[in-house]
């Protein structure tokens, strides 16, 4: 007879080294690795069974089949929480296997950055969102709370070791001491977080990676990298955003200012400011140097009357031109106003590549709205179909309003049952809040004005423009 443990322990040890890549929007927050038949086959993997991934960490996540287009590729499809779980990045190889999970006997919960007192009965709503939920120690667990909040825990404690399976038996206990966590902060943004610019963020991940990742790639070519960046645009279309992203997911050391911030009071200090910067970036390298508002400290030379604001564009003209720098330095400039840029700026060797990020076309919205949504009550009547179609000139940022004001409104509806002066609000009345068709009619009423009134500046601004020429 055959002895089943032995079988279990050799499928256990059994492991398949697959490269990672980004999750659909559809898979993020879901916990789920997409892997090709053949892997789950090799690995006798069924739908829902839980996986390891082992990168410089290991992790638990729920086996799903890949898209038809990933079949043979080699790939693993997972969302960012779960690429930061395994300690790996986009690109990276990780070992996948199967596991048997143990039911989690006891696990300690500590919040990340904000302070929740210990209150059994949010406890088992906690425990409640988790059931069936595969955890390893060290894990980030993030939960969604009321409307549109998420409340960020890492796993300090589990019994048994390894990967556990969260049951209603499960003792669950939130601890009071803070982890405090740079990266999961309100400001922590990946690629996946921004919809609607696909073709943008493939064209910043092959200037920005291959040469921070594979130098010696790039050597080999014999080619120089091209290490400056432009990102041009109407304000709210992610500029900003995409910058963030670059600088959370990658591993090089990043230095984030505005353009008027490192405009100083006495002639010669703005300069001393730039050159400071870039000597940091240098003794840090490999680096990134994101300016935003750039236009602001290098405007067309003729558009400025002032020695000082020539010597400012000057040097960081020179800046740019990277004489003196050592190992790989990139520079991202953001700016809305293109025109008012000094076009020596655009030489070869400075910001080689312009990425224009326009106004997103419909499918663009839809993908916004739901990421903006992912985290929302909504009742099942709520179309964000719809919501995309009755959106046009709509940025993301307007998007990201339009859900914002609806929580609100949802919300009025809900205060009178609320005691806003009870520290902890009752579980079972924040599972029954949900976010209604209408709260989306206000709010698209509401962000409407705003929208119609940009527009109606952004025309004055171009006649104005063309009234200029002419003369």
């Amino acid at each position: 007879m055959r002895d089943k443990t032995k079988d279990n322990n050799f499928k256990d040890s059994l492991r398949v080294a697959l490269r990672v890549q980004e999750a659909k929007k559809r898979d993020i927050g879901r916990n789920i690795a997409r892997i090709d038949q053949e892997t789950m086959d090799k690995l006798d993997i069924k739908t829902a069974d839980i996986i390891s991934l082992i990168g410089k960490k290991e992790t638990a996540a729920i086996a799903w089949p890949s898209y038809p287009q990933d079949s043979g590729l080699g790939i693993v499809r997972i969302d960012s929480r779960l690429i930061k779980n395994a300690g790996t990045s986009i690109d990276e190889t990780i070992q996948i296997r199967k596991v048997i999970t143990h039911t989690a006997q006891n696990i300690v919960l500590a919040p990340i950055s904000i302070k929740i007192k210990s209150n059994p009965r949010f406890e088992t709503f906690v425990k409640r969102k988790l059931t069936n939920y595969p955890v390893a120690i060290d894990d980030f667990i993030f939960i969604s709370i009321g409307i549109s909040r998420e409340v960020s825990f890492k796993v300090i404690s589990l019994k048994p070791s390894g990967i556990c399976t969260i049951k209603p038996e499960t003792v669950l206990y939130i601890s009071e001491e803070i982890t405090e966590d740079k990266e999961q902060g309100a400001d922590y943004v990946t690629f996946e977080y921004i919809g609607g610019l696909h073709h943008e963020i493939e064209e910043i991940r092959d200037i920005v990676e291959i040469p921070l990742r594979h130098p010696s790639l790039i050597n080999k070519l014999g080619i120089t990298p091209q290490r400056g960046i432009l990102l041009s645009g109407p304000p709210g279309c992610g500029k900003t955003l995409l910058a963030r992203a670059v600088a959370n997911e990658s591993e090089a050391y990043i230095l984030f200012f505005s353009g008027p911030e490192i405009i100083q009071k006495y002639h010669s200090e703005t300069e001393k400011k730039l050159r400071n910067i870039f000597i940091e970036a240098e003794e840090k390298a490999p680096s990134i140097i994101i300016i935003d508002e750039i236009d602001s400290i290098a405007p067309r030379k003729e558009l400025v009357l002032g020695k000082w604001e020539h010597r400012m564009v000057s040097q960081l003209l020179s800046l740019l031109d990277g004489f003196n720098r050592r190992g790989v330095v990139i520079v991202i400039g953001l700016t809305n106003k293109l025109e008012l840029l000094e076009p020596a700026l655009l030489s070869p060797g400075r910001f080689d590549k312009i990425i224009e990020i326009n106004l997103p076309e419909e499918k663009g919205r839809d993908e916004i709205f739901r990421i903006h949504t992912r985290n929302m009550p909504l009742e099942k009547s709520v179309s964000i179909r719809e919501l995309a179609e009755s959106t046009q000139n709509f940025s993301g940022a307007d998007i990201s309003g339009v859900c914002k004001e609806a929580s609100l409104f949802a919300l009025k509806r809900y205060l009178p049952q609320i005691d806003l002066d009870c520290e902890i609000i009752d579980p079972e009345l924040l599972e029954q809040i949900e976010i209604i068709p209408n709260d989306f009619y206000q709010a698209l009423k509401k962000i409407s004005k705003n929208v119609k009134l940009r527009q109606k500046l952004m025309e004055n601004d171009k006649t104005k423009e063309n009234n200029n020429k002419k003369i």
